[in-house]
């Protein structure tokens, strides 16, 4: 028996293209993996730094800054606090508070944690954020890309009030005029176990490594069942193995 090769146009077509698409994919998907193993080793790294305080922060090189611990007496005034719109934990909708502190001669956003929202979004929650001065520490957040916004993204014309995201270097002016201090350039996470947070558990990363590395395998098997339907369409491939098999 020959091996014969009979190719169907649509067949072929659809696995032109649907192959390499399944491969980028997995491969995509190791990609993310790595990445995300990346983050969780420089935040462990970073953990183990002396905190610092914001001031010292500036100085810092960009890329030394995210996941440093810092430190700082952070003095609080009533509603002077932005919500961070639809963050969801557990399946409950909430908000992150926002809250802008001054410290030394800046004013820093210390996102103080996740309450929970009216899910018809008619009231918003009643914050009462801490009085006078307190020592907070929490490391400092930056994100990995820009957030994806519906239209635009103002400072409320009032405090407090509700955001898409947290926008500092487009508030920064008007920041700066109604808070009369130098605006810190990057959002700052309280620790879990601050007091004068909310609910402050934060995620290292959104998906584990291992879990993207499930989605890579789940890709490839698609690509590799998707090659081997090919293969026994296209050709005899399967009858002439049991006859190759089959002889003595």
């Amino acid at each position: 028996m020959k091996l014969r090769v009979e190719l169907d146009w649509r067949t072929t077509l659809a696995t032109a293209l649907l192959l390499p698409t399944l491969l980028a994919l997995g491969f995509w998907q190791l990609d993310r993996a790595e990445e995300k193993a990346a983050l969780i080793d420089r935040l462990e790294a970073r953990r183990a730094l002396p905190a610092i305080t914001p001031q010292s922060a500036i100085r810092l090189p960009e890329n030394e800054l995210a996941d440093r611990r810092v430190v700082m007496d952070a003095h609080f005034s009533p509603n002077q606090y932005v919500l961070l719109d639809n963050r969801l934990r557990g399946g409950k909708f909430g908000y992150e508070v926002i809250a802008f502190a001054e410290v030394g001669q800046l004013a820093v956003a210390l996102n103080l944690g996740w309450v929970q929202g009216d899910a018809s979004r008619q009231v918003l929650p009643e914050i009462l954020l801490p009085q006078g001065v307190h020592t907070v520490s929490g490391r400092l957040y930056q994100p990995s890309g820009d957030a994806f916004m519906l239209g635009d993204n103002p400072l409320p014309a009032q405090l407090p009030g509700v955001v898409q995201q947290l926008t500092l270097l487009a508030w920064r002016d008007e920041l700066q005029a109604r808070l009369d201090h130098a605006v810190f350039p990057l959002e700052i996470r309280v620790g879990e176990f601050e007091p004068v947070g909310f609910d402050a558990t934060w995620a290292i990363v959104n998906q584990t490594p291992a879990k993207h590395q499930g989605y890579a395998v789940q890709w490839f098997t698609m690509a590799a069942a998707l090659g081997l339907a090919f293969i026994f369409r296209s050709t005899n491939l399967w009858q002439w193995l049991r006859y190759r098999i089959g002889r003595p």
